[in-house]
């Protein structure tokens, strides 16, 4: 699991597939994510939150958490409105691959994964995952 704090109020939580053991088709399932954010990194996850979890087919799952002002800020009860969508990850690269499928998006490549068996070599070798890419 890797954590990345976009802003106080922003956070993506990235988990690959094979870690996956928790449902996130639930609040509940959620609930579950965040007692284990408590407990092992000292993440308290409080108020009322707009999730987007992305779901890519070779990676996993990134959810993308964005936290609302409202009076559950309050409390120490948890809120949120969840959304689930289908998506392709595509991974920043420095050099082209020759006979991979890549993107162009704002000056930078992008390798889209068509094999999960280059999946692991991208990953430790990229800064930026675009999560949220659409065709």
């Amino acid at each position: 699991m890797k954590i990345k704090y976009i802003d106080e109020d922003t956070i993506d939580i990235y988990i690959m597939k094979d870690k996956l053991n928790i449902n996130f088709d639930s609040e509940k399932g959620l609930k579950e994510l965040f007692k284990v954010l408590k407990d092992n990194y000292s993440i308290n996850i409080e108020g009322f939150y707009d999730v987007c979890i992305y779901v890519d087919k070779y990676y996993g799952v990134v959810i993308h958490m964005v936290k609302e002002n409202s009076y559950f800020n309050y409390y120490k009860d948890i809120e949120m409105r969840i959304t689930i969508k289908d998506s392709i990850f595509l991974y920043q690269i420095d050099d082209y691959i020759e006979s991979k499928k890549i993107h162009i998006i704002d000056n930078n490549m992008y390798l889209e994964i068509t094999d999960s068996k280059d999946l692991i070599n991208i990953i430790e070798n990229t800064n930026y995952i675009l999560y949220n890419y659409s065709k």
